[in-house]
């Protein structure tokens, strides 16, 4: 136990933590936060799509039976009377007719044949992102798009009609349409965002890139640095040091499961701060329009797979990066090996694997047919990488028994 402290304590160097935490901050502005800003911004479409779930969730439950749709066209009159009301407000609206929802529409239409002729006055574009910003435009038009989605299921219409299947190019085409009449058969209807599907897939699709890349980060100099103190020759005079790269694997993987802990405390705070474990029990088939889930999970069983698939990435990038520290003989070597071990894992394998992870956009499962494949190829992954840490080892005690 003192020499696995021991390793752990030579792993996590301040300096090297430092400079990963400094990255983190800048991968963090640079890609995962910008998802996060989208979870319940009033002024785009998923925003009012989540504010107006928020309100579902507490009157309806975590779906919405058919006798509770009734009740939208309540919602929907008191928006269009809101609407009213505040277009009211707005300088230029009265003049150009526009006095509520309806009037709005016919004056939009020939707002846009006028744009598209060349004709648009710079009064009336700043009048269309007047009303847009300065409205609950967004608002009536994501309820409207719900009831008439809605509407269209209750009615037998089907997702197959705008294309929900994942197209006849894939293998896993059959399975989806049978996965999509199964859904429908049992009249699921969900009210989950699907722009917050979305962007939660994005965020951890990201999220997983930087678990890998610090974790590369983290182990690259490990071993390294041992053969440039000559630490190796100074172990193998001693049989407990020779058998000291068993327990030098044991800390790097287990080092990259705590990296992978502390990211989690770092970037999931403001993931949580969005409010979306208030949808946790919701189902991931949804009446808004998006991709389907091959699986009947809730929102909060989408996030722990997802969590559990990075980890288990994030496990496999450690098991490779440790194995070729423990083939360099110095820095640069390292680092030649580093860069392509980085540009396949990060540029390769961790978003093809995390990318629609569980949904018919899944790559993995477009190219096998076979729905879970994702979490196949991450475990397989992981396999390979603990294998070649096993096979290091192996090498190593052979060594010692040759000499």
């Amino acid at each position: 136990m003192a020499l696995l402290r021991w390793e752990l304590k030579k792993i996590w160097r301040p300096g090297l933590l430092l400079a990963i935490a400094l990255i983190g901050v800048v991968f963090y502005q640079v890609r995962t936060g910008f998802y996060l800003e989208h979870f319940s911004t009033s002024n785009d479409r998923g925003g009012t799509q989540v504010q107006l779930a928020s309100g579902w969730l507490e009157r309806y439950g975590t779906t919405m039976e058919p006798e509770e749709r009734a009740e939208l066209d309540g919602q929907l009159e008191e928006l269009e009377a809101e609407f009213a009301r505040q277009v009211a407000q707005i300088p230029g609206a009265a003049e150009a007719g526009i006095t509520d929802y309806e009037s709005y529409g016919a004056w939009r239409e020939a707002y846009h044949d006028r744009a598209r002729a060349e004709e648009r006055t710079e009064e009336e574009s700043d009048l269309y992102w007047s009303i847009y910003y300065d409205t609950n435009l967004n608002m009536v038009e994501s309820l409207l798009q719900f009831m008439q989605e809605y509407d269209n299921l209750a009615g037998g219409g089907s997702a197959l009609d705008w294309g929900g299947d994942v197209g006849s190019y894939s293998p896993a085409h059959e399975a989806s349409i049978r996965r999509i009449e199964g859904i429908e058969a049992e009249g699921v209807y969900g009210f989950l965002s699907s722009t917050m599907i979305n962007n939660t897939d994005e965020f951890f699709h990201y999220f997983a890139i930087w678990c890998a890349f610090s974790g590369v980060l983290l182990l690259s100099p490990t071993l390294v640095r041992d053969a440039l103190h000559r630490t190796r020759a100074m172990q193998w005079t001693s049989r407990r040091g020779r058998r000291v790269l068993n327990v030098q694997m044991g800390a790097a993987l287990l080092s990259g499961l705590l990296l992978t802990l502390l990211n989690c405390a770092v970037y999931l705070g403001p993931f949580l701060a969005t409010g979306a474990l208030t949808f946790w029990d919701c189902p991931l088939v949804t009446v808004w329009p998006g991709t389907y889930p091959w699986f009947d999970w809730t929102y909060g069983q989408y996030l722990l797979a997802l969590l559990g698939l990075t980890a288990v990435l994030t496990l496999a990038a450690c098991g490779f990066t440790v194995v070729l520290s423990q083939f360099s003989g110095s820095y640069v070597a390292m680092l030649l090996k580093a860069i392509p071990l980085i540009v396949v894992l990060c540029w390769g394998l961790v978003p093809w694997v995390m990318m629609g992870a569980g949904r018919f956009s899944g790559s993995p499962v477009r190219l096998t047919g076979l729905p879970g494949t994702e979490f196949v190829c991450g475990v397989l992954a992981a396999l390979a990488a603990l294998g070649l840490c096993g096979w290091t080892c192996l090498r190593q005690r052979r060594r010692e028994l040759m000499e």
